[in-house]
């Protein structure tokens, strides 16, 4: 059975990963519970290595790929909830001894849903990362109600765009950004149409706020689902130009700046797990009453009574691409033995793209 993996190594407070090829001779067998899954599609992200130390996951070796979409071809003694033959779509746990980016894999049935036949095996692993993510982030953190004003950074990125589709959905108005013209091009073709883009490109990442204010008449957004922020923008400017990683930087908003395009009882969804409020800032929060959530969409495997939340979303997430509510991202396909040689190039220079391994 072929498998890919991360083989991680730390220099220092340098974090080294690579991917291989792994191949164990035997297939393995499910118990309890579990049940067998062949792999027809996984959706590929790269690893969070600092989160995963974080909680108490230091290895060496790490699984590769947790959105799987596959067939159940091995029920363990105690599995339930599917027979074999079924097709069936899911996300792996974080602490998953198994890759899902493999020609087979081991499930607790608790983490799977049935795959809709007209549903394809890419479609849905390309679609089930970034729609349980925004799903999470905008129902249940962000709160977000039909007739309300949302700010989506990023929005032609993959999950960005898996977002704008469920605010709209939900009757919210959804303003975005953009920061090339392929995302550009994406966007203002998307249908039902977009309330605004915002180009935040180079100079004009200054402009989040100014037309976040235009666009509501003063009043500043509902929510605000942001893709990281700039905290400290004196330091980021003398490093511009420097690095991707820094131009990167300096194409986020500044963490003031979107507090301040907050309305009155605002929510803002934040992905910036280091971010840190001066005075200020905690001050003009608690003027507006708006609210800061930090938002981990792996939080639904980390407890087994929130199961029932998460099956729930895999299902309605599911449901909507089978009636065509929800659109998947363009995806770029790799098959399992290209994975390791060209994922990371890929991943680069993947912008609007959701990258997804297929196995035929």
């Amino acid at each position: 059975m072929k498998f890919i993996y991360w083989s991680v190594t730390l220099d220092g407070s340098l974090v080294k990963k690579e991917l291989l090829l792994g191949n164990d001779e035997s297939i393995p067998e499910p118990g309890g519970s579990e049940v067998l899954v062949r792999i027809k599609a996984c959706g590929l992200s790269d690893v969070d290595v600092e989160l995963l130390q974080a909680m108490g996951q230091s290895r060496q070796e790490i699984p590769c790929g947790v959105q799987i979409a596959g067939i159940v071809t091995k029920v363990g003694s105690a599995a339930t909830r599917f027979t074999v033959g079924d097709d069936v779509v899911g996300i792996l746990p974080m602490d998953t001894p198994l890759s899902g980016c493999a020609e087979y894999c081991i499930v607790n049935e608790n983490y799977l849903v049935i795959k809709p036949g007209k549903v394809s095996y890419r479609d849905a692993a390309s679609c089930i990362g970034e729609g349980m993510k925004m799903y999470t982030a905008l129902r249940y953190l962000g709160h977000l109600e039909g007739g309300e004003t949302i700010l989506i950074m990023d929005g032609a990125r993959p999950a960005g765009y898996m977002g704008i589709q469920l605010a709209q959905g939900w009757g919210a108005k959804v303003i975005t950004t953009m920061s090339s013209e392929e995302e550009r091009s994406l966007l203002e073709n998307m249908k039902p149409e977009l309330a605004h883009v915002i180009d935040t490109s180079e100079s004009k990442r200054f402009a989040v706020l100014n037309e976040c204010l235009e666009d509501t008449g003063g009043l500043g957004v509902d929510c605000i689902l942001d893709n990281g922020v700039n905290m400290y923008p004196n330091e980021i400017d003398e490093e511009a130009g420097q690095s991707p990683k820094s131009k990167r930087k300096t194409d986020l908003p500044e963490k003031h700046k979107v507090i301040s395009a907050l309305g009155v009882g605002g929510r803002w969804v934040t992905s910036q797990r280091d971010l840190q409020l001066d005075p200020p800032d905690s001050r003009l929060l608690q003027l507006k009453g708006a609210s800061v959530c930090f938002l981990n969409d792996s939080i639904w495997t980390l407890s087994s009574h929130k199961l029932g939340k998460y099956l729930h979303i895999l299902r309605d997430i599911m449901q909507k691409l089978e009636q065509g509510k929800l659109r998947p991202p363009i995806v770029k396909s790799l098959s399992l033995e290209e994975v390791p040689h060209k994922y990371l190039d890929l991943l680069a220079s993947a912008g609007c793209s959701k990258i997804v391994m297929e196995i035929k």
